[in-house]
């Protein structure tokens, strides 16, 4: 149980600083609602808290995010016209993560060499789309307005991201001999 309970804290860290979606986008769960009859109480609490928080933070990041850009009107909106989906796919992305880091705590303590690999494997992969994702973005923001914002983007982003690696890292409990 204190490890599945970890998996939700290590999830709202992940997405804490994921998606900056429309409030519309990040509120729309109709899949979820329709399923979340059959899930248990404390399960659908945990949900939707988590999907308050993550949208919550997304207020929080953008507002980081547009003051260490420093764009102009013009420059802020051809940004946007990329950022918002930028934000979405990272979304996407980081729910992988989240089921990475859900699928380790519910295998903490039966933890074998073929899950350890298989979990390996996928972290693997999502280090893979992540850096394929940033770069994607890198060159649609620099068509839209210029390399130099495209690599301010790329530096924001950079150290986002690297906080949040480094707050889940330092909380994951190591896996045992």
């Amino acid at each position: 149980m204190k490890y599945k309970k970890l998996a939700f804290a290590f999830a709202i860290a992940t997405v804490s600083l994921s998606a900056l979606n429309n409030m519309a986008q990040a509120e729309t769960h109709a899949p979820v609602a329709a399923s979340a009859e059959a899930l248990p109480p404390e399960i659908t609490g945990q949900e939707k808290e988590l999907d308050l928080f993550r949208s919550s933070l997304r207020m929080e990041k953008w507002k980081f995010v547009k003051q260490a850009m420093a764009l102009n009107g013009e420059e802020e909106k051809k940004f946007l016209s990329q950022y918002n989906q930028y934000e979405a796919d990272l979304k996407k992305l980081n729910d992988k993560r989240v089921a990475i880091i859900k699928d380790y705590t519910a295998n903490f303590e039966k933890m074998n060499n073929k899950k350890a690999g298989e979990l390996v494997k996928r972290f693997f992969e999502f280090r893979k789309q992540r850096n394929m994702l940033l770069e994607k973005y890198y060159g649609k923001i620099a068509k839209a307005t210029s390399k130099v914002i495209g690599a301010r983007f790329l530096q924001v982003e950079s150290i986002l991201q690297g906080t949040v690696d480094v707050a889940i890292g330092s909380e994951i409990p190591l896996m045992s001999k």
